[in-house]
């Protein structure tokens, strides 16, 4: 077995590579066996890995093309089923949105989907999957009442019951079922895909997000099967007992045989740029909604939320509405909203860290962080072990 080797990557150097005081990366290599090292040597003759982008290509967060091909949009077993595919297609990103949310979010209105809403991380996290080559496929949960899915066993799960079948009719028609297939899910759709890849061999790897991350999740309904490599992120800081529950995790992983790594995301502060990610706030109105917080006293000299803007949406609302106009404020409807939760780092989906976490993926979940900086040419920091 390789031994154990925890990666961290500083927060300078953090700064350096593009990823800004925002995301705190810790990758944990755990417990790679030698089956898992053997075919990591056989992939060797595998075409090399796509480049790995820190941060946001410049065409990211351009204005959607209102007569785009995309996304194909179908009901298919009772599920509303949304699809994009790039030109070239090396891999498929499954998508799964949190609770109060739909597969629409990850989409901006167009004349294909009136309906869409287009929440920035969402957009953010299909644009950086179709940058690296990923189609991606997102489906509504069954229950629309609470927006949540039915995370429970395979058999009693609404949800779990009709996606296999959902993902495979999508990739049969899209002729993509010789690609690898990886899931993404935060919140409730963490849950989702961790449970999804239990029962699913087709699913080649997690990404969970601000999701409890309990050992029975890491479960196959084979018994010859291994669970895939998974990536937990989470917000510690703000959220420490779920970040004790990733911990769990990870030595669970690590006895099982699992590949698994964690990043922990951490609060930013609110900027012009950050807001801009909804791509109705330009520059200026970015600077004033930013003077408007800190007249109201939300924000710390850093820039920082003092308070967590779930708690003290009234106010903030009322001092960003002259500035928005008629800009939708209102929670998990509005980007505004979305991006002061992603700066406050308690509880969000976000896109940050989705890059790095596709690029350990594509690697099988054997290689470190250092490693797949390396590639690039990039310059590494002094890499110290907790």
């Amino acid at each position: 077995m390789i031994p154990f080797k925890a990666w961290r990557l500083s927060r300078s150097a953090a700064r350096r590579i593009g990823l800004g005081r925002a995301t705190k990366l810790f990758l944990l290599l755990l417990c790679v066996t030698q089956e898992l090292s053997a075919s990591a040597s056989a992939e060797q003759t595998q075409p090399p890995l796509s480049p790995l982008l820190l941060s946001p290509p410049a065409s990211l967060g351009s204005e959607p093309c209102v007569g785009s091909f995309w996304p194909k949009v179908r009901i298919i077993r009772d599920l509303e089923t949304l699809w994009e595919v790039p030109q070239k297609p090396k891999g498929v990103l499954f998508v799964a949105h949190g609770c109060s949310h739909q597969g629409s979010d990850f989409w901006q209105p167009s004349a294909r989907c009136k309906h869409c809403l287009g929440l920035p991380e969402e957009c953010l996290v299909r644009e950086v999957a179709l940058q690296r080559g990923y189609a991606v496929v997102a489906v509504t949960s069954f229950n629309r009442t609470s927006g949540c899915w039915h995370n429970t066993q395979a058999e009693f799960s609404e949800d779990l019951q009709r996606l296999p079948s959902i993902l495979l009719e999508v990739l049969e028609e899209e002729g993509l079922l010789a690609l690898q297939l990886v899931a993404f899910g935060a919140s409730s759709g963490g849950g989702i895909v961790l449970r999804l890849a239990g029962i699913m061999p087709d699913v080649q790897g997690v990404i969970a997000q601000v999701v409890p991350a309990r050992p029975s999740l890491l479960q196959t309904t084979d018994a010859s099967r291994c669970y895939p490599p998974v990536l937990f992120a989470h917000m510690a800081a703000k959220d420490p007992a779920w970040a004790e529950q990733v911990q769990g995790a990870l030595l669970y992983c690590r006895g099982a045989g699992i590949p698994a790594a964690e990043v922990e995301i951490d609060a930013q502060p609110v900027t012009p740029q950050l807001l801009q990610r909804e791509r109705q706030v330009d520059v200026q109105m970015g600077e004033a909604m930013v003077a408007a917080l800190r007249g109201q006293g939300m924000l710390d000299e850093a820039g920082f939320l003092k308070d967590d803007p779930r708690t003290t949406r009234q106010l903030w609302q009322a001092a960003l509405q002259p500035v928005v106009g008629s800009l939708s404020l209102e929670p998990d409807a509005s980007g505004v909203a979305q991006l002061l939760n992603v700066a406050y780092a308690r509880h969000e989906l976000t896109s940050d860290s989705v890059d790095i976490s596709l690029a350990w993926l594509e690697a099988g979940g054997a290689t470190s962080l250092g490693a797949l900086l390396e590639q690039q040419g990039q310059a590494l920091p002094p890499l110290s072990s907790p």
